[in-house]
């Protein structure tokens, strides 16, 4: 039986006829292509001349780690335990600062967040989509796209504004997608020795620098329909939603193509080995959050959220699969 979840395999390349996922994320406007999020995020700080950037409290490593490059000071802001961030926090922004929101498994935040957006325009507000395939309207001055979180891609951070963007100062630093293509021949997931080894080498040698995006990650975007990918995810999501509503992070069901569908379990790290051991791979965004240990409800979420795979590669049956997994592995935790 193939397994569930886990690297994504390298996309097609070939050219498509339709609006392709670099398309549909830059539309007309701006943009510079980076070797990774959290390079491209270091040179708009840099170029903008940021001294003070504020950051959620949940949020990954290698986000604080473009943040402060360059002795940024790095600030932080609290968020519920829907994810919500806390807007009071933000009252101590000072004009010249940059604020990052992100949009979590591809939500966009609430409305009164982007009241307060609107209502600052003295500030730098930047909307990290690196989990988000369509999140709707933008909001934020600048958007950052992860694309290897979303399509089997090897690197890549693009920035997408509609004012001008520094590009890139070096030439790409990596040209291949080892992992993502050996997983490619293995569409099973039969031989993860064959891949999944190469793709923890891959993600551990990322570092803040100047490259810029590998050419196969840009033509993979140019390669790719965007239109299948966001229907596969949300519709994907919605079986999962239907069936795991006591579970899901959000009560509603998603309207927007998420990541992954997050739920809330007693123990993550628990959880997520009795889902390998069904065949079904999960992820934690995140396990280990680099805010401090006071933000208790950003702390408590990466202890207890579990990312459910729901990509472009699955269909009913395979979410109806991942459904049993969840509850055989719940039944056998009580």
């Amino acid at each position: 039986m193939r397994t569930i979840g886990s690297v994504l395999p390298l996309p097609s390349t070939d050219e498509v006829s339709g609006q392709s996922l670099w398309d549909f994320w830059t539309a007309g406007a701006n943009w510079a292509a980076y070797s990774s999020a959290r390079s491209a995020l270091a040179a708009l700080l840099a170029d903008r001349e940021v001294r003070r950037v504020w950051l959620p409290a949940y949020a990954c490593p290698a986000l604080m780690e473009g943040a402060i490059a360059g002795r940024r000071q790095a600030a932080w802001y609290a968020v519920d335990e829907r994810l919500e961030p806390r807007l009071q926090d933000l009252q101590s922004v000072r004009s010249g600062d940059a604020v990052v929101g992100i949009a979590y498994f591809g939500r966009s935040p609430s409305e009164d967040f982007q009241a307060l957006v609107r209502a600052r325009p003295d500030v730098l507000w930047i909307e990290d989509r690196a989990q988000a395939l369509a999140p709707g309207p933008a909001w934020g001055a600048v958007r950052l796209f992860s694309p290897r979180k979303l399509i089997g891609v090897g690197d890549g951070g693009l920035l997408v504004a509609e004012t001008k963007l520094l590009q890139p100062s070096a030439p790409p630093s990596r040209t291949e997608a080892g992992a993502q293509a050996a997983r490619a021949g293995d569409p099973d997931g039969q031989a993860p020795e064959t891949w999944f080894p190469a793709f923890q080498a891959q993600e551990a040698a990322f570092t803040v620098d100047a490259a810029a995006m590998s050419p196969r990650t840009a033509q993979a975007l140019r390669g790719c329909l965007a239109e299948p990918l966001i229907a596969a995810r949300r519709r994907n999501a919605g079986c999962l939603a239907a069936a795991l509503a006591d579970i899901a992070l959000w009560p509603e069901p998603p309207n927007w193509p998420p990541l992954a569908f997050p739920i809330l379990v007693a123990d993550a790290a628990a959880f997520v080995r009795g889902m390998a051991a069904q065949g079904v791979f999960c992820a934690r965004h995140w396990a280990d959050l680099p805010s401090p240990e006071r933000f208790g409800p950003a702390h408590d979420l990466a202890r207890r959220l579990v990312s459910l795979p729901c990509d472009h590669r699955y269909g009913e049956e395979d979410m109806a699969r991942v459904v049993r997994a969840v509850r055989q592995v719940q039944a056998g935790a009580r």
